[in-house]
């Protein structure tokens, strides 16, 4: 009986021995064949060429998804995973790393060795861009050093605008100002960004010139009961008018002068404005006029209806004008050309109903040392009407 006890213990034994060693190999295999403890693998770099700080990827199996998992080595450097997955790595070239291989420490287990080779990267000098400023779309010629000789691998931008390289040598590039570009530095990329040059964006200038289109677009009212001329063969400026209404002299004028069809954006910035009369007879006195605009943004037609200039309502802004003495008849030149008008014109094309083409108008007060003048002669008598020696508007603007 104590046999058979013996030998039943024996066999228990025997068959735990072999069940233990059943589960150890089982154990084994399953961690063989885990792919979470397989060295990670790696089948490309892209790019397998680059520089320091340079972004690349590492491909392959057996990473981890947790960044901190992974160790990436070039060449015995460190680098700094910055994004992971089970097949792929984002990394860049570390500071001091040199040509050899690569390597991706998993787990632990650490990855056969890929090659890999840092360069220099190539870095543009810029050492002038002319012109120095321009409108968007002239050329620039950029001169320096460590262009590529393809336009396309040179990245031009002027202050974030990236503009098109239309040819370039190893130390030239010729591109465009490009619509997005704004003042500021112009740069050149190619491995790297070279240093700053900078370029001044400047705003296209207009002009537009404008004459007198109506005979009755330059009118004269009279001070003493504000008839109106609409018809005059001239404008007296700061001088006494013989001419009568129902047997009144009219004695000095406020002059109206109207421009039609001003075709100026509202954005626009007003930069000069002059209005350019032609000489009718000569004088020498002193004489001044105060001149505004019509504060309105589309100035209506003069009509035949007492004080229909002095009516009107004035800009707040005004200039003075001292006429320098016209010494010929038929002068059209500086002394017949008026002050800058430039400010009256910024608070018309202000207002909320200003648009292109309007018409704008002005009123021209005798002030200073031609109040109260009583001579007809002496002053100054400029064209009116239509035709080769009628008023003229010359304005220029930016948008």
């Amino acid at each position: 009986m104590k046999k058979l006890v013996t030998i039943a213990n024996k066999s228990f034994m025997f068959y735990m021995s072999i069940i233990a060693t059943i589960g150890l190999l089982w154990s084994c295999a399953e961690k063989e064949y885990d792919p979470g403890i397989r060295p990670p693998t790696i089948t490309e770099i892209g790019p397998n060429v680059a520089f320091e700080g340079m972004e690349v990827i590492i491909y392959g199996s057996n990473f981890s998804s947790a960044i901190a998992e992974n160790a990436v080595s070039f060449n015995g450097t460190a680098a700094i995973v910055t994004a992971t997955t089970t097949l792929e790595i984002t990394t860049t070239v570390p500071a001091g790393a040199t040509t050899g291989n690569v390597t991706v420490t998993t787990n632990s287990l650490t990855s056969s060795g890929y090659p890999f080779t840092v360069t220099i990267p190539i870095i543009p000098t810029i050492t002038s861009v002319d012109p120095i400023s321009g409108e968007i779309g002239d050329t620039v010629t950029i001169t320096g050093t460590n262009f590529s000789t393809t336009p396309a691998d040179n990245v031009v931008s002027f202050n974030g605008g990236i503009a098109t390289v239309t040819a370039s040598t190893e130390t030239t590039i010729t591109t465009t100002v490009p619509p997005t570009a704004v003042t500021g530095n112009v740069t050149v990329t190619r491995d790297a960004v070279s240093n700053g040059v900078l370029f001044t964006v400047t705003t296209p200038i207009f002009t537009i010139i404008v004459t007198i289109s109506a005979d009755e677009d330059d009118v004269e009212e009279g001070e003493i009961n504000g008839a109106m001329a609409l018809y005059s063969s001239d404008l007296e400026l700061g001088e006494y008018d013989t001419w009568t209404q129902n047997g009144i002299e009219q004695g000095l004028q406020t002059i109206g002068i109207r421009f039609n069809n001003i075709t100026i954006p509202a954005s626009a910035t007003i930069l000069s404005a002059i209005i350019q009369f032609t000489c009718d007879n000569t004088g020498a006195d002193p004489v001044e006029l105060t001149i505004f605009g019509e504060n309105v943004g589309n100035a209506a037609a003069y009509e035949e209806v007492f004080y229909n200039v002095t009516s009107r309502v004035k800009t707040t802004s005004s200039a003075v004008w001292a006429i320098p003495e016209w010494v010929d008849v038929g002068d059209a030149g500086d002394a017949q050309k008026t002050v800058d008008l430039s400010s009256i014109i910024q608070e018309i094309v202000g207002h909320a109903n200003w648009a292109s083409g309007n018409s704008l108008s002005f009123i021209l007060e005798h002030s200073g040392p031609s109040i109260g003048v009583t001579s007809s002669s002496g002053g100054r008598e400029a064209e009116a009407g239509v035709g080769s020696d009628a008023a003229t508007i010359t304005i220029i603007y930016q948008e």
